[in-house]
């Protein structure tokens, strides 16, 4: 529950600081990292294009809608192992 709630915060403060690279979190293991690294810039380029295009609670929809999908692509993503496996599945 605490990482989520790390990655929900690394999404939500990383939307304003797009270009910056994802790096591990303390304690973090390797396959949790790479997940991460494989999608929040993902889900980055989603929210800044419900930025650019929307306004009021639609923003927030699409915004949330952004962050949902990620983390839940990051969650399966950690139980497949590695993000290879993850981009194989889709």
């Amino acid at each position: 529950m605490m990482l989520r709630l790390i990655v929900a915060i690394a999404l939500v403060t990383g939307i304003a600081q797009a270009a910056d690279s994802v790096r591990p979190l303390r304690g973090e293991t390797t396959v949790s990292f790479q997940c991460r690294a494989a999608f929040i810039p993902e889900a980055r380029q989603c929210a800044a294009r419900c930025d650019a295009t929307l306004s009021g609670d639609a923003r927030w929809e699409c915004v949330h809608a952004c962050t949902t999908k990620s983390l839940w692509d990051m969650s399966l993503c950690r139980e497949q192992g590695a993000p290879a496996a993850a981009f194989a599945s889709r």
